[in-house]
């Protein structure tokens, strides 16, 4: 018997089959700690790397491969066509973004493939048994991490992750909460399946013993899959794994009626059959167990620290929830129907461009649904696949992602009603609800985004599509030459790619701890403030100060003689004094050493900080040279750009001065220097990023940095800190061709405010010293001529990057209450860098009326810190007509949102004081204009 099942098992797992089953469980377990990033990035790679190998023994094995398809089929490499198509628009907008946007692609197309190999592959009950075990072995690890995750605050393979009973810590190694659940809501099915069946896996577990052991590890295996499923509180998905397994066994009982029965051969089938309905009770008992103890307070609520009916309700009953999905729908639309792009009607935006585009789009959505703004979420994904997939691949992605959802309901069910035995209908209908599973979500969500949940619904699709059950309406046979000559340069595309991402992102992942380990030692070494720790020194060095009295014995004798009496009693005279002299000495030396064992930790943390800043910027960089369309490295390091360490490097190094300012220093080499795309597209001032004003005056006069004199009269260390500041606002704006943040207009408008500032008052120094000027760079009126277009450039891109802020993003503080002074920050902007009063007050009107119409659809929310800036700058600059036509223009301004202030507080309700304190404020401010 073992030699039989021995030779069965053989038969089963040859080659493609194991590298299969490693995948699922390489697939949704691997994580590595301090590189992981996105963790589907490492997991794509695996894909490919896996089926690959698989493809590579194919070709080995056979010299023609027959291949059965269907329409879904069709639809599915439909779907990978369109994704390639949409690169058309992506070379259009944004080509720097294209890679990205062709790695998608391609994968999306081999996706398609790889479900035509899995339909075909795995044509015994056997082949499909045995895999589905090992999802569901797979599952449950990932289940019980998420647990340990939920409760301990704690991951299986990453440690320490969050705090105990916050549901964003359920991650496990999926990557999000919802995406375990609905990792769950598609492998719950097929543990019933294996609980229901009389003899699954039969050429392994023959006898009862072995079902008996297989059904328990079942029924274990389960609880902490349902109880994963709860903690996740995932509304859609336990919605969907309820509405889809209670139609799953409805139908099995319904349609089973006249199928063959399991086991009719065998003279045990009744004790299988009791079996089978004894698990399934236990099975049903676990469930609703868990969900008594889920759905009440009690210890794994943590007393109600999960509330999955609040979450509920809420979805049922706040518009909020469904606002904030209905915002990213729209986005999506809106992107896809842009006026100016009708390229973008057939072929979509470009497939994985979403995440860039959706920040840039919402001033759209926002303008015509301002009550979206309270509601607004910074989301990369549509959370809806169907309207993503009609915004990136438009109407041709979109035609083959309805063809080939018909196609499978159709197919479905004509293959439902076609099963003529019961233990196929039961594995179909188990399918089928896990489809149903991931499908709903979809609507709601971005599960096939991530590895684990996208391979195995495309396995269970494809099963349910597969020769197996549905049998191929269409053959194809192949040589082996074509196949080779197709898909080994697509795997191997692939493999580069998806390495690239895993490479690229992992350096940027150990970048940010670097950059963590260096904010820390850094704000650990100023918290000695080594200023008063010198002053202290210097003190103690001449004893000044508070030290004055260790300068001779008779100033100690004068401060701590009492003492000294005390600890020694009975001392002569001569005795105290030489005592006393004993004890300022040491407790110089003692206070001497103090100090300089501080001084010593402070240069020690220095040290570490600044190994840590350079670790930083290295893998940063690395990171960006091997994926170069990431973005967000490009954006770190221009942030790092802005540290002392950095800006305080050329002090005395005239070289790297000159290296800076003509843009020669290999810190500024990753900058993009041009952007190739539609700045109709990507929001950028102009095409041309590189700022170097001083590159070509520097350039054919480095003679000048040689001069101690010249370099230090004119004060080029200042100038090359500013050069600096442009610098970090050049890969500032290099991010934004590949990666959308809403804090970069923001950044980028302080950063050109404070040159615009900055070099102003370096106009004023250099105005008088024509001579020096003229002696470093001969004509004074050139070198003067570059800082004032400097100036004029530098306040021209403060108020562009400002006010694509506010635009970009006019309300939603309630998410993000660093966002609320904004507007503040806009006009103290606009007072610096602005040339005449009529502008100034021009323009601070406009954020006015802006601020205001944003409060108005925050609550309303209270904009007094804008209107009181806009009263006292008339006061201070205006008088007469003007500040009186000025004033006017205030109060129409701000009557509506103050009205609806005023009608809060007439109201009532559950307003905190400090939201009263300014309500009330703002009144008064109002009513002044008035005076």
């Amino acid at each position: 018997m073992m030699k039989t099942t021995m030779k069965k098992m053989n038969k089963v797992l040859d080659f493609e089959i194991v590298v299969y089953i490693v995948m699922t469980l390489l697939i949704p377990l691997f994580v590595t700690k301090g590189f992981t990033h996105e963790p589907s990035t490492a997991k794509h790679f695996f894909y490919v790397v896996g089926f690959t190998l698989i493809l590579l023994s194919v070709l080995i094995r056979k010299k023609r491969e027959n291949i059965e398809f269907n329409y879904v089929h069709v639809a599915l490499l439909g779907i990978g066509m369109a994704a390639l198509l949409s690169l058309i628009t992506v070379a259009s907008d944004n080509p720097q973004y294209l890679r990205y946007s062709l790695e998608v692609a391609l994968y999306t197309f081999f996706l398609g493939l790889t479900a035509i190999y899995i339909s075909n592959k795995f044509n015994t009950i056997e082949k499909i048994e045995i895999t589905l075990l090992f999802f569901i072995i797979g599952a449950s690890i990932v289940s019980i991490d998420a647990l340990l995750n939920f409760y301990a605050g704690w991951d299986i393979f990453l440690g320490k992750v969050g705090e105990p009973f916050a549901r964003a810590s359920a991650r496990s190694t999926i990557g999000n909460p919802n995406f375990v659940s609905d990792y769950m809501g598609m492998t719950i099915p097929l543990v019933l399946y294996f609980i229901i069946s009389r003899k699954p896996l039969a050429f392994i577990f023959k006898g009862f013993g072995g079902q008996l052991i297989l059904k328990i590890a079942m029924v274990t295996l389960l609880a902490p899959m349902v109880a994963a499923v709860f903690v996740s509180q995932t509304r859609t998905v336990i919605t969907a794994i309820f509405v889809g397994n209670v139609v799953f066994l409805l139908a099995y009982v319904f349609l089973k009626k006249k199928r063959k029965p399991e086991l009719s051969d065998d003279p045990a089938a009744g004790k299988f059959r009791r079996l089978s309905l004894i698990f399934l009770a236990i099975a049903l008992t676990i469930v609703v167990v868990l969900a008594f103890l889920y759905l009440t307070p009690s210890p794994l609520t943590g007393q109600g620290d999960i509330n999955i009916t609040a979450r509920l309700e809420y979805a049922l009953t706040s518009s909020g929830s469904w606002k904030e999905r209905f915002s990213a729908w729209e986005n999506s639309i809106a992107q896809w129907f842009d006026s100016d792009n009708r390229l973008r009607i057939p072929f979509g935006t470009g497939i994985g461009t979403f995440q860039l585009y959706h920040l840039l789009y919402s001033p759209q959505v926002l303008a015509s649904n301002p009550d979206y703004m309270i509601v607004w979420n910074n989301f990369k994904r549509t959370h809806n696949d169907y309207i993503q997939g009609l915004s990136e691949m438009g109407l041709i992605g979109f035609f083959f992602i309805i063809a080939m959802v018909t196609f499978l309901v159709l197919k479905f069910f004509k293959t439902l009603y076609s099963i003529d035995n019961k233990r196929d209908l039961l594995l179909y209908g188990a399918l089928g609800a896990g489809i149903f599973s991931f499908a709903a979500h979809s609507f709601f969500e971005f599960p096939l985004h991530m590895q684990p949940n996208l391979m195995l619904a495309l396995f269970i699709s494809a099963l349910a599509m597969g020769k197996y059950f549905a049998g191929g309406s269409r053959k194809l046979d192949l040589p082996r030459t074509l196949l080779a000559g197709l898909l080994i340069p697509l795997a191997g595309a692939l493999i580069f790619l998806k390495a690239s991402a895993f490479l690229g992102e992992g350096y940027f992942r150990m970048g940010q701890t670097d950059q963590q380990y260096y904010q820390a030692y850094y704000n650990q070494a100023q918290s000695l403030d080594v200023s008063a720790l010198q002053e202290v020194r210097n003190n103690i060095d001449s004893f000044t100060g508070s030290y004055s009295y260790l300068a001779d014995v008779s100033a100690y004798m004068e401060k701590k003689g009492n003492e000294l009496k005390a600890k020694y009693p009975g001392a002569s005279p001569i005795e105290l004094l030489e005592a006393a002299d004993n004890e300022r000495m040491s407790e110089i030396s003692r206070l001497k050493t103090e100090i300089n064992n501080r001084l010593r930790q402070y240069d020690t943390l220095m040290d570490r900080a600044l190994q840590y800043y350079n670790g930083a910027i290295v893998n940063f960089k690395r990171s960006n040279r091997i994926y170069p369309v990431l973005g967000k490295p490009l954006w770190y390091i221009a942030g790092l750009g802005m540290k002392s360490n950095h800006l305080e490097e050329a002090r005395n190094n005239p070289e790297l001065m000159f290296d800076v300012l003509t843009g020669e220093d290999e810190f500024t080499s990753d900058i993009i220097p041009e952007f190739k795309g539609s700045l109709e597209v990507i929001p950028l001032p102009e095409r041309e990023i590189r700022t170097l004003p001083f590159k070509d005056i520097a350039s054919v006069n480095k003679a000048a940095f040689n001069n101690p004199e010249l370099v230090n009269g004119l004060q080029l260390y200042f100038i090359t800190q500013l050069q600096m500041i442009l610098d970090a606002a050049d890969y500032y704006e290099s991010s934004v061709i590949l990666f959308s943040e809403r804090q970069t207009p923001r950044i980028l408008g302080r950063l050109y405010t404070s040159v615009n500032s900055e070099l102003k008052k370096y106009y004023n120094f250099i105005d008088t010293r024509n001579s020096l000027i003229q002696s470093a760079f001969g004509s004074s009126e050139e070198f003067k001529k570059i800082v004032f277009d400097t100036i004029d450039m530098a306040a021209e891109k403060a108020l562009y990057w400002f006010d694509l802020a506010v635009r970009l993003l006019p309300g939603t503080w309630n998410r993000y209450p660093d966002w609320k002074n904004v507007y503040l920050e806009y006009m103290t902007s606009i007072e610096t860098v602005g040339r005449s009063l009529a502008e100034k007050s021009q323009l601070l009107l406009s954020v006015a009326e802006r601020h205001a119409w944003a409060a108005e659809n925050m609550g309303p929310d209270s904009p007094g810190d804008t209107l009181q800036y806009a009263i006292a700058w008339g006061k201070n600059y205006l008088s007469g007509e003007e500040l009186n036509d000025y004033k006017s223009k205030l109060s129409e301004i701000y009557s509506r949102v103050v009205e609806m202030n005023r009608e809060l507080i007439r109201n009532g309700g559950s307003i905190t004081e400090t939201k009263k304190e300014e309500i009330n404020t703002l009144i008064g401010l109002y009513e002044s204009l008035q005076m």
